[in-house]
């Protein structure tokens, strides 16, 4: 019994551990998940290119699905993941992860998911296994569904899903190190949740760019850093930028037709370039 799941990035417009609302969009990076179901009672983590990564989140979204599906007789598994989505960096690494391998192993099981499903079981997972403060519903949205989504974290629900402007690329800057979720100050972030509720307001409203700048900062005292690549790719003339879920990569806009001029002006080291991932987002 084998399947085969793919799920994308994303950036962050509002982190919703300040208030238990997010919202994201989708890039079109991805991770790929083959799963392929045992009797034996071992779950084998392969994870392409890191090696020594934590292999909880993986372990435990396919016992999850062995769980809800207890008549296929499968015990074990193993589980092999390919990512150009660099971890640890607030690209939604661990969402499209999770969506990627619980996608696979329904593939495997014989069973259709709607990606809400998907996204809720990985919510239910990702707490578990330790590595999400809010279960990341609307990582998992974005990533899944592509197009800009809100979401009521705690309650597992999808508010709205819009697409996205047309004529932007995503250009991300990477710093040299790491945020791990646990390190993350969680409290710090809460105290600002008037803030966040004001840029959640302004991005439903339509004003995304300007959203994204004022969560950004918002995360970025809670780290005790200043938003600096953010300010600068603004200075550059890039249409919004902010540091994505707890950091430390920054989320970039850009008029695509301006996209050379502003990596002349801004730089191209310690950066990728993606696709703005509407789906089929109305």
């Amino acid at each position: 019994m084998i399947g085969h799941g793919v799920s994308y990035g994303a950036l962050s417009v509002i982190n919703a551990i300040a208030m238990g609302k997010g919202a994201g969009f989708g890039i079109d990076l991805k991770t790929e998940a083959t799963v392929r179901l045992t009797a034996e009672p071992e779950i084998v983590v392969e994870i392409d290119a890191h090696p020594s990564e934590d292999t909880r989140l993986a372990r435990f979204s396919v016992e999850e699905m062995l769980r809800r599906y207890p008549d296929s007789g499968m015990r074990g598994a193993v589980i092999t993941t390919t990512s150009n989505i660099p971890i640890s960096q607030g690209l939604k690494s661990s969402s499209a992860a999770t969506n990627a391998i619980l996608a696979a192993t329904a593939d495997a099981l014989g069973v259709t998911l709607d990606p809400l499903e998907i996204g809720r079981i990985g919510a239910t997972v990702a707490i578990a296994a330790g590595v999400s403060i809010t279960g990341t519903f609307d990582d998992a949205c974005a990533c899944m569904l592509g197009g800009l989504v809100f979401t009521d974290n705690p309650n597992r629900e999808l508010l709205h899903r819009l697409p996205m402007p047309e004529g932007y690329t995503a250009v991300i800057h990477l710093p040299e190190f790491q945020i791990r979720k646990s390190a993350f100050p969680k409290e710090r972030m809460r105290e600002m949740a008037d803030e966040v509720a004001a840029a959640y307001d302004r991005a439903l409203a339509g004003d995304v760019f300007g959203a994204m700048y004022a969560n950004g900062a918002c995360t970025c005292r809670a780290l005790g850093i200043e938003p600096e690549a953010a300010d600068r790719a603004l200075a550059c003339g890039a249409a919004g930028a902010g540091l994505s879920g707890t950091g430390p990569a920054t989320g970039i806009l850009v008029e695509t037709d301006r996209l050379d001029a502003f990596l002349d002006a801004f730089g191209r080291d310690h950066v990728i370039v993606a696709n703005v991932r509407n789906g089929d987002a109305v």
